[in-house]
């Protein structure tokens, strides 16, 4: 076992466990040197810079990255290193299998992500999202938010977000006793988090500073598909926009 029963039942209660310096500050100019390397070679399999009506955004030049791991070495290497492997089978209590990489740029100015459940995109259980702190993290660059205990509240509903802060069109319906939390993190710094924990980021406020992310989802060996109740999946918020329009 690579976690303490104390981290284990943290991560339980909460929906969420940072541990610090997982992957190490060289490691995580590694990353940044390489995935900057690859943005400027030009578009890559399914690049995405957002909904197209805040063209300023600079998440258009520099779009999300998704699963690299199918075409690049490097990262396959550090989506399935052993010790990130074995805190993922400490969390879920299953066999690890990578389900998806992204590489998340956000640079100044760069629109966040609407607050949102991952089981809200991918309807697969049990479902965990790594997230590592490529640049320093904090409330200025839009640093990651979550919502501690939402992992209990099941699927919630979705309703349209706020594009103008938000690169998604879609958002989670957050009880209101429920509060939202900003984590400061350091390069290198690893976020796990479960599929239903409500999580999101907003704005890079700033004009020099930049929030770069690796990000990795793990579904169990033995895990199972299932289908979202109506009105809890993002792509009912999409159906929803399509019956309005004309």
């Amino acid at each position: 076992m690579y976690l303490s029963q104390r981290q284990i039942h943290e991560y339980r209660e909460a929906g969420f466990l940072i541990l610090p310096g997982l992957f190490d500050r060289s490691t995580a100019q590694q990353m940044v040197e390489h995935y900057m390397t690859m943005r400027a070679e030009g578009p890559k399999p399914g690049d995405t810079g957002g909904t197209q009506d805040h063209p300023e955004d600079p998440n258009h030049t520099y779009p999300r990255m998704i699963n690299m791991h199918r075409w690049d070495p490097l990262t396959e290497g550090w989506a399935v290193r052993a010790d990130v492997l074995a805190i993922v089978e400490d969390l879920i209590g299953d066999t690890p299998v990578l389900n998806q990489t992204m590489l998340y740029f956000k640079p100044p100015g760069g629109r966040g992500q609407a607050l949102h459940q991952d089981q809200q995109y991918i309807t697969i259980d049990p479902l965990i999202g790594v997230w590592v702190a490529l640049d320093p993290s904090d409330e200025a660059v839009g640093q990651m938010v979550v919502v501690p205990g939402s992992h209990k509240h099941g699927l919630l509903l979705v309703e349209v977000a706020d594009t103008s802060i938000s690169f998604t069109s879609g958002q989670a319906v957050v009880p209101e006793e429920l509060t939202e939390a900003g984590l400061d993190m350091q390069s290198g710094d690893t976020l796990f988090f479960d599929g239903k924990t409500v999580h999101g980021s907003y704005k890079n406020v700033t004009t020099d500073r930049w929030r770069r992310s690796f990000i990795c989802h793990y579904v169990g060996e033995h895990a199972t598909k299932f289908e979202p109740l109506q009105g809890t999946h993002m792509s009912h918020v999409k159906r929803s926009e399509n019956a309005h329009v004309g």
